[in-house]
Protein backbone atom coordinates (compact mmCIF):
# COMPACT_ATOMS: atom_id res chain seq x y z
CA UNK A 1 0.00 0.00 0.00
CA UNK A 2 2.79 2.52 0.40
CA UNK A 3 4.32 2.20 -3.03
CA UNK A 4 0.74 2.98 -4.22
CA UNK A 5 0.37 5.87 -2.17
CA UNK A 6 4.11 6.85 -3.09
CA UNK A 7 3.79 6.41 -6.61
CA UNK A 8 0.48 7.95 -7.88
CA UNK A 9 1.89 8.82 -11.57
CA UNK A 10 2.83 5.41 -12.12
CA UNK A 11 -0.78 4.05 -10.91
CA UNK A 12 -2.62 6.30 -12.69
CA UNK A 13 -0.64 5.00 -15.76
CA UNK A 14 -1.11 1.52 -15.17
CA UNK A 15 -4.90 2.41 -15.32
CA UNK A 16 -4.54 4.68 -18.52
CA UNK A 17 -6.37 3.16 -21.98
CA UNK A 18 -3.15 3.90 -23.71
CA UNK A 19 -1.14 1.59 -21.58
CA UNK A 20 -3.30 -1.28 -21.91
CA UNK A 21 -3.55 -1.00 -25.31
CA UNK A 22 -0.02 -0.66 -26.12
CA UNK A 23 0.35 -3.93 -23.90
CA UNK A 24 -2.09 -6.05 -25.98
CA UNK A 25 -0.76 -4.70 -28.84
CA UNK A 26 3.18 -5.66 -27.64
CA UNK A 27 2.05 -8.95 -26.90
CA UNK A 28 -0.10 -9.69 -29.93
CA UNK A 29 2.99 -8.64 -32.13
CA UNK A 30 4.96 -11.20 -30.11
CA UNK A 31 2.68 -14.15 -30.56
CA UNK A 32 2.39 -13.32 -34.02
CA UNK A 33 5.66 -14.06 -34.37
CA UNK A 34 6.51 -16.87 -32.46
CA UNK A 35 3.27 -18.28 -34.17
CA UNK A 36 4.98 -17.17 -37.51
CA UNK A 37 8.39 -18.65 -36.27
CA UNK A 38 6.75 -21.95 -35.65
CA UNK A 39 4.69 -22.19 -38.73
CA UNK A 40 7.95 -20.91 -41.08
CA UNK A 41 9.75 -23.76 -39.23
CA UNK A 42 7.21 -26.05 -39.64
CA UNK A 43 7.73 -25.23 -43.15
CA UNK A 44 11.01 -25.70 -43.30
CA UNK A 45 11.18 -29.13 -41.91
CA UNK A 46 8.68 -30.33 -44.72
CA UNK A 47 10.77 -28.33 -47.60
CA UNK A 48 14.27 -29.92 -46.31
CA UNK A 49 12.39 -33.72 -46.34
CA UNK A 50 11.47 -33.17 -49.44
CA UNK A 51 14.37 -31.74 -50.68
CA UNK A 52 16.40 -34.55 -48.58
CA UNK A 53 14.16 -37.22 -50.22
CA UNK A 54 14.89 -35.52 -54.06
CA UNK A 55 18.71 -35.27 -53.59
CA UNK A 56 18.97 -39.24 -52.66
CA UNK A 57 16.56 -39.82 -55.04
CA UNK A 58 18.82 -38.87 -58.03
CA UNK A 59 22.12 -39.42 -56.45
CA UNK A 60 23.67 -42.92 -57.36
CA UNK A 61 24.08 -44.15 -53.72
CA UNK A 62 22.58 -47.86 -53.21
CA UNK A 63 19.81 -48.46 -51.16
CA UNK A 64 21.18 -49.31 -47.83
CA UNK A 65 23.73 -46.74 -47.87
CA UNK A 66 21.03 -44.18 -49.40
CA UNK A 67 18.88 -44.95 -46.51
CA UNK A 68 21.09 -44.59 -43.50
CA UNK A 69 22.80 -41.16 -44.44
CA UNK A 70 18.92 -39.75 -45.69
CA UNK A 71 17.70 -40.80 -42.07
CA UNK A 72 21.14 -39.12 -40.75
CA UNK A 73 21.17 -36.21 -42.40
CA UNK A 74 16.98 -35.98 -41.83
CA UNK A 75 18.24 -36.13 -37.96
CA UNK A 76 20.61 -33.56 -37.77
CA UNK A 77 18.88 -31.00 -39.98
CA UNK A 78 15.75 -30.92 -37.35
CA UNK A 79 17.90 -30.03 -34.83
CA UNK A 80 19.68 -27.61 -36.39
CA UNK A 81 16.12 -26.11 -37.11
CA UNK A 82 14.58 -26.38 -33.93
CA UNK A 83 17.65 -24.52 -32.20
CA UNK A 84 17.37 -21.76 -35.21
CA UNK A 85 13.60 -21.62 -34.03
CA UNK A 86 14.04 -21.55 -30.19
CA UNK A 87 17.03 -18.68 -30.63
CA UNK A 88 14.87 -16.33 -33.00
CA UNK A 89 11.88 -16.84 -30.19
CA UNK A 90 14.19 -15.65 -27.58
CA UNK A 91 15.52 -12.77 -29.84
CA UNK A 92 11.41 -11.81 -30.53
CA UNK A 93 11.09 -11.94 -26.90
CA UNK A 94 13.99 -9.06 -26.18
CA UNK A 95 16.22 -11.04 -24.97
CA UNK A 96 20.39 -11.12 -26.40
CA UNK A 97 20.89 -13.92 -28.37
CA UNK A 98 24.74 -13.06 -28.64
CA UNK A 99 26.03 -13.87 -25.13
CA UNK A 100 23.80 -17.23 -24.85
CA UNK A 101 25.50 -18.44 -27.97
CA UNK A 102 28.92 -17.38 -26.61
CA UNK A 103 28.12 -18.99 -22.98
CA UNK A 104 26.78 -22.33 -24.87
CA UNK A 105 30.20 -22.54 -26.80
CA UNK A 106 32.03 -21.73 -23.59
CA UNK A 107 30.23 -24.59 -21.80
CA UNK A 108 30.25 -27.19 -24.83
CA UNK A 109 34.16 -26.56 -24.48
CA UNK A 110 34.13 -28.04 -20.96
CA UNK A 111 31.98 -30.43 -21.20
CA UNK A 112 33.94 -31.40 -24.68
CA UNK A 113 37.21 -31.85 -22.60
CA UNK A 114 34.94 -33.76 -19.57
CA UNK A 115 33.27 -36.09 -22.12
CA UNK A 116 36.39 -37.52 -24.14
CA UNK A 117 34.37 -40.77 -24.74
CA UNK A 118 31.33 -38.84 -26.38
CA UNK A 119 33.82 -36.76 -28.67
CA UNK A 120 35.37 -40.38 -29.69
CA UNK A 121 32.23 -41.78 -30.53
CA UNK A 122 30.92 -38.67 -32.83
CA UNK A 123 34.32 -38.95 -34.72
CA UNK A 124 34.12 -42.74 -34.89
CA UNK A 125 30.43 -42.30 -36.24
CA UNK A 126 31.67 -39.90 -38.53
CA UNK A 127 34.12 -42.19 -40.58
CA UNK A 128 31.96 -45.02 -40.32
CA UNK A 129 29.05 -43.22 -42.69
CA UNK A 130 31.81 -41.53 -44.34
CA UNK A 131 33.46 -44.49 -44.98
CA UNK A 132 30.11 -46.64 -45.65
CA UNK A 133 31.64 -49.51 -43.59
CA UNK A 134 28.35 -50.62 -42.50
CA UNK A 135 24.62 -49.69 -43.30
CA UNK A 136 21.08 -50.45 -41.65
CA UNK A 137 20.12 -53.93 -43.02
CA UNK A 138 24.02 -55.06 -43.39
CA UNK A 139 24.47 -58.14 -41.15
CA UNK A 140 27.76 -57.78 -39.50
CA UNK A 141 30.06 -59.17 -36.91
CA UNK A 142 31.31 -56.74 -34.55
CA UNK A 143 34.63 -57.23 -32.50
CA UNK A 144 35.61 -60.65 -33.73
CA UNK A 145 32.00 -61.73 -33.09
CA UNK A 146 31.16 -60.58 -29.36
CA UNK A 147 27.87 -59.22 -31.50
CA UNK A 148 26.41 -60.54 -34.38
CA UNK A 149 23.10 -59.06 -35.88
CA UNK A 150 21.36 -56.77 -38.68
CA UNK A 151 22.44 -53.28 -38.15
CA UNK A 152 19.34 -51.04 -37.16
CA UNK A 153 20.09 -47.59 -37.14
CA UNK A 154 23.73 -45.63 -37.28
CA UNK A 155 23.79 -42.78 -35.58
CA UNK A 156 26.70 -40.41 -34.84
CA UNK A 157 27.12 -41.36 -31.13
CA UNK A 158 26.01 -45.67 -31.41
CA UNK A 159 24.49 -48.12 -33.54
CA UNK A 160 21.70 -50.40 -32.95
CA UNK A 161 21.97 -54.13 -33.70
CA UNK A 162 19.37 -56.59 -33.51
CA UNK A 163 21.17 -60.01 -32.93
CA UNK A 164 19.03 -63.61 -34.29
CA UNK A 165 17.88 -63.81 -31.04
CA UNK A 166 15.55 -60.43 -31.45
CA UNK A 167 17.73 -58.53 -29.10
CA UNK A 168 18.53 -54.72 -29.94
CA UNK A 169 22.12 -54.82 -28.65
CA UNK A 170 23.59 -50.69 -29.32
CA UNK A 171 27.48 -50.16 -29.08
CA UNK A 172 28.64 -47.32 -28.52
CA UNK A 173 30.81 -46.01 -32.02
CA UNK A 174 34.09 -46.09 -30.32
CA UNK A 175 33.41 -49.79 -29.12
CA UNK A 176 33.85 -50.38 -32.17
CA UNK A 177 37.41 -51.92 -33.39
CA UNK A 178 36.87 -54.28 -35.32
CA UNK A 179 34.01 -55.07 -37.94
CA UNK A 180 32.78 -57.63 -40.41
CA UNK A 181 30.24 -57.14 -43.29
CA UNK A 182 28.31 -59.78 -44.48
CA UNK A 183 26.34 -57.86 -47.15
CA UNK A 184 28.60 -56.53 -49.50
CA UNK A 185 27.06 -57.90 -53.09
CA UNK A 186 29.32 -61.11 -53.35
CA UNK A 187 30.36 -63.99 -50.59
CA UNK A 188 32.16 -67.11 -50.78
CA UNK A 189 30.27 -69.70 -48.85
CA UNK A 190 32.99 -72.17 -46.91
CA UNK A 191 31.57 -75.90 -46.25
CA UNK A 192 33.67 -78.38 -44.87
CA UNK A 193 33.25 -82.24 -44.36
CA UNK A 194 35.14 -84.40 -43.24
CA UNK A 195 35.30 -88.49 -44.62
CA UNK A 196 37.49 -91.24 -43.39
CA UNK A 197 41.55 -91.61 -45.06
CA UNK A 198 40.10 -94.91 -46.42
CA UNK A 199 37.88 -93.55 -48.98
CA UNK A 200 39.11 -92.40 -52.40
CA UNK A 201 39.59 -88.41 -52.91
CA UNK A 202 38.08 -88.77 -56.62
CA UNK A 203 34.93 -90.27 -54.68
CA UNK A 204 34.57 -86.95 -53.02
CA UNK A 205 35.29 -85.16 -56.05
CA UNK A 206 32.81 -86.86 -58.23
CA UNK A 207 29.94 -86.25 -55.19
CA UNK A 208 30.87 -82.75 -55.11
CA UNK A 209 30.08 -82.26 -59.02
CA UNK A 210 26.99 -83.96 -59.15
CA UNK A 211 26.14 -81.93 -56.28
CA UNK A 212 27.32 -78.62 -57.84
CA UNK A 213 25.33 -79.51 -60.77
CA UNK A 214 21.90 -80.20 -59.08
CA UNK A 215 22.43 -76.59 -57.00
CA UNK A 216 22.50 -74.78 -60.17
CA UNK A 217 19.59 -76.09 -61.39
CA UNK A 218 17.35 -76.47 -58.81
CA UNK A 219 18.84 -72.81 -57.02
CA UNK A 220 20.20 -70.82 -59.85
CA UNK A 221 19.02 -67.54 -57.90
CA UNK A 222 21.87 -68.11 -55.06
CA UNK A 223 24.92 -67.93 -57.22
CA UNK A 224 26.89 -65.19 -58.37
CA UNK A 225 26.59 -64.93 -62.00
CA UNK A 226 28.27 -63.10 -65.01
CA UNK A 227 27.45 -61.01 -67.68
CA UNK A 228 26.32 -64.11 -69.34
CA UNK A 229 24.06 -65.82 -66.77
CA UNK A 230 26.26 -68.75 -65.52
CA UNK A 231 27.82 -68.59 -61.86
CA UNK A 232 30.97 -67.22 -61.40
CA UNK A 233 31.73 -70.05 -58.84
CA UNK A 234 29.54 -73.04 -58.68
CA UNK A 235 30.49 -75.12 -55.83
CA UNK A 236 33.16 -76.88 -56.37
CA UNK A 237 36.07 -79.02 -54.48
CA UNK A 238 38.85 -76.35 -53.35
CA UNK A 239 40.54 -79.84 -51.93
CA UNK A 240 41.93 -81.25 -49.24
CA UNK A 241 42.64 -78.74 -46.10
CA UNK A 242 43.52 -80.62 -43.12
CA UNK A 243 44.63 -84.36 -42.98
CA UNK A 244 45.50 -84.26 -38.95
CA UNK A 245 42.05 -83.59 -37.67
CA UNK A 246 42.34 -85.08 -34.29
CA UNK A 247 42.32 -88.11 -36.71
CA UNK A 248 38.83 -87.87 -37.69
CA UNK A 249 39.50 -88.34 -41.25
CA UNK A 250 40.27 -86.22 -44.13
CA UNK A 251 38.81 -82.43 -44.08
CA UNK A 252 37.61 -81.58 -47.69
CA UNK A 253 36.70 -77.98 -48.67
CA UNK A 254 33.81 -76.79 -50.82
CA UNK A 255 33.38 -73.65 -52.24
CA UNK A 256 31.20 -71.13 -54.08
CA UNK A 257 30.57 -67.58 -55.08
CA UNK A 258 27.39 -66.61 -53.87
CA UNK A 259 24.60 -63.62 -53.45
CA UNK A 260 25.00 -61.78 -50.24
CA UNK A 261 21.51 -61.67 -49.27
CA UNK A 262 21.70 -65.79 -49.83
CA UNK A 263 25.00 -66.45 -47.91
CA UNK A 264 23.38 -68.47 -45.32
CA UNK A 265 20.78 -70.39 -47.03
CA UNK A 266 23.56 -71.33 -49.38
CA UNK A 267 25.87 -72.92 -46.71
CA UNK A 268 22.26 -74.64 -45.74
CA UNK A 269 21.43 -76.20 -48.99
CA UNK A 270 25.18 -77.63 -50.05
CA UNK A 271 25.68 -78.60 -47.08
CA UNK A 272 22.36 -80.91 -47.13
CA UNK A 273 23.00 -81.72 -50.46
CA UNK A 274 25.99 -82.90 -50.11
CA UNK A 275 25.11 -85.27 -46.52
CA UNK A 276 22.16 -86.80 -48.97
CA UNK A 277 24.78 -87.45 -52.28
CA UNK A 278 27.15 -88.55 -49.62
CA UNK A 279 24.48 -91.03 -47.77
CA UNK A 280 23.64 -92.23 -51.34
CA UNK A 281 26.93 -93.57 -52.34
CA UNK A 282 27.96 -94.76 -49.15
CA UNK A 283 30.68 -92.75 -48.31
CA UNK A 284 30.17 -92.40 -44.79
CA UNK A 285 30.86 -89.14 -43.00
CA UNK A 286 33.87 -89.32 -40.04
CA UNK A 287 32.63 -88.58 -36.24
CA UNK A 288 34.02 -89.47 -33.03
CA UNK A 289 33.39 -92.68 -31.37
CA UNK A 290 33.20 -94.46 -28.31
CA UNK A 291 34.12 -98.48 -28.58
CA UNK A 292 33.63 -100.58 -25.64
CA UNK A 293 35.63 -103.62 -25.54
CA UNK A 294 35.88 -106.29 -22.46
CA UNK A 295 38.95 -107.98 -21.17
CA UNK A 296 38.66 -110.94 -19.28
CA UNK A 297 41.23 -109.66 -16.96
CA UNK A 298 41.18 -105.81 -16.61
CA UNK A 299 37.04 -105.24 -17.07
CA UNK A 300 36.05 -103.07 -19.72
CA UNK A 301 38.23 -101.05 -22.09
CA UNK A 302 37.18 -97.56 -23.75
CA UNK A 303 38.74 -96.50 -26.97
CA UNK A 304 37.87 -93.29 -28.76
CA UNK A 305 38.09 -94.00 -32.99
CA UNK A 306 36.82 -92.13 -35.85
CA UNK A 307 35.43 -92.86 -38.68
Amino acid sequence: MSWLTEQPEQLAKLLTWEFWSSLTGLLLNKSFMIVFIIGLTWLALKVRQLLINRVFRIARLEEKQRNTLESLLMSFTRYVLFILAFMMCLSNLGLEVGPIIAGAGVIGLAVGFGAQTLVKDLITGFFIIFEDQFSVGDYVSINNGQINGTVVSVGLRATKIRTWAQHVVVIQNSEIRISQNFNRERMRAIVNITVPYERDPAEIEFAVQTVSSQMVQEWPQLFLKDDKGEPVEPPQLYGITDVENNALGAKYTITSLVKDEHYWTACKEIRKALVRELRGKGIQISYPRRIERKDPDDGYDSVTTSG
